[in-house]
């Protein structure tokens, strides 16, 4: 139950977080309405990356001895695997994709995935 609880608090804080890193973009970068990543709202995505966050956790727990150090190295490669696409916005010229709008979605992937991480690692530490 603490796993479920942790999940859908750092679920609430990532998407405030998110969505206000996103607003913050728009303003500072001046990020195209063309961004596709920036149409509608960040937060469905940001809700469920965290669930899935919550669910690996949950299963690394059930599977392995030192869950902890297993769930951080997991989600460093799940981070670093998240990213992958963001750089190919910027390989494939989509529209709006420029540097400063795609490395701003980068952070917003780090930031939801720091929250997530130690949340959990924090409520069943």
């Amino acid at each position: 139950m603490r796993i479920a609880l942790a999940t859908l608090a750092a679920a609430a804080v990532a998407t405030v977080v998110n969505l206000a890193l996103e607003e913050t973009a728009r303003h500072l970068f001046d990020v195209s309405p063309d961004f596709n990543p920036f149409q509608g709202t960040v937060a469905p995505y940001t809700i469920g990356g965290v669930i899935l966050a919550g669910i690996a956790y949950a299963l690394v727990r059930r599977v392995r001895r030192d869950p902890r150090r297993t769930y951080l190295r997991l989600s460093a490669v799940a981070l670093a695997l998240s990213w992958l696409p963001d750089v190919g916005l910027v390989l494939v010229n989509d529209p709006g994709a420029t540097l400063p709008a795609v490395g701003s979605l980068m952070v917003m992937h780090a930031a939801a995935a720091v929250i997530a991480v130690g949340t959990l690692l924090w409520v069943d530490g």
